[in-house]
């Protein structure tokens, strides 16, 4: 193990491939190398990018790496792709929009599975990002699989989150009220040059401005017409940028805000909550998959189908059966939580 993380520190790029099989083979993590991960400095940012499917994330992030690259720096990515029901393994299909940095050393891109993982976020994912942090790439980005009203765990391990919206993606309305807006700390409208992307940009200031007002106790009046010369200004702390991710419009702004935004954030302080936020986060995404996996178990079993029989036939309550099949769950959980 430390011959592996000294060959990955000195830019071995195979070592480092080999370290991030190892965590993502199973969708859980070495528990050796784990505990070293766990020394990581916290001092790269780490940015996430999340948003619905087809919205331009994979194409973003490749102009972004154009412009970190032109300013010398080197840059990992850690890309959630959908898992094939078969094999559980990444569908890599939107890699193919990176492909032209895979013969750069100074990028390190790393697809990973979801493992059926519904967070946007597979359970892997921190630790290849902590991996990548120790090879000495800064700054991190990770791109979620596309994700609809409630996969938000990116919010647990990102320093900052871009969420990207474009129009003509489902119901504009519902995703804006879904509960993404309150995780971002950017929102992107990629695809600007389409038409309905101005009605999309005013539905979210006006979401976020009124969420603003919502938190300060202050009654909030759209402004009449569209979009005014200080919109950016009513929609509260985050900031909503327009990008043409194809041409390169607006990425250099984007850019620029992110390196702004994560150096006016880099204290103390707030690095003690980012990475007591991350840990809690993992421990929930752990605890939730073990608890998922014994349940599953648990009810395989023949004694549950005369639980599952009462139940429809009405002798027992629901709150019963779930008394009865939580503690059988638990003595399933406990075995492998020992084993570590």
């Amino acid at each position: 193990m430390n011959g592996l993380l000294d060959k990955l520190r000195d830019g071995d790029r195979r070592a480092l491939a080999r370290a991030m099989s190892r965590v993502d083979a199973t969708g859980r993590t070495d528990p050796a190398l784990e505990a070293h991960l766990r020394q990581s400095t916290g001092d790269v940012p780490w940015w996430g990018f999340t948003g619905p499917p087809g919205v331009g994330k994979s194409t973003l992030i490749d102009a972004l790496l154009v412009r970190l690259r032109e300013r010398g720096r080197r840059i990992g990515v850690v890309a959630v792709d959908p898992s094939s029901p078969r094999s559980t393994g990444a569908l890599l299909g939107d890699r193919v929009r990176m492909m032209r940095h895979a013969v750069d050393t100074g990028i390190f891109i790393r697809s990973l599975a979801t493992h059926l993982h519904q967070g946007g976020l597979s359970d892997a994912t921190v630790h290849c990002v902590r991996l990548l942090e120790s090879a000495g790439y800064d700054p991190l980005l990770i791109e979620t699989v596309g994700v609809g009203q409630n996969e938000l765990d990116i919010a647990t391990v990102a320093d900052l989150c871009v969420v990207l919206m474009a129009p003509g993606y489902g119901d504009d309305i519902q995703l804006i009220k879904a509960g993404l807006l309150e995780i971002a700390d950017i929102v992107v409208v990629n695809k600007c040059d389409l038409p309905e992307s101005q009605r999309l940009l005013k539905e979210v200031r006006e979401e976020l401005a009124g969420a603003a007002a919502a938190r300060s106790g202050q009654p909030f009046q759209a402004p009449s017409g569209g979009p005014s010369a200080d919109a950016d200004d009513v929609a509260g702390d985050v900031e909503v940028l327009e990008v043409e991710a194809k041409s390169g419009r607006g990425v250099e702004q984007l850019l620029d805000r992110l390196i702004e935004l994560d150096g006016a954030r880099r204290t103390p302080a707030t690095a003690a909550c980012r990475r007591e936020r991350r840990v809690i986060g993992e421990i929930r995404r752990r605890a939730a998959s073990r608890c998922e996996q014994a349940v599953a178990r648990v009810l395989a079993d023949p004694e549950a189908k005369s639980w599952i029989a009462r139940l429809d036939r009405g002798e027992v309550s629901l709150d019963a059966v779930i008394e009865q099949l939580a503690a059988a769950a638990l003595a399933e959980v406990r075995p492998a939580a020992s084993e570590e």
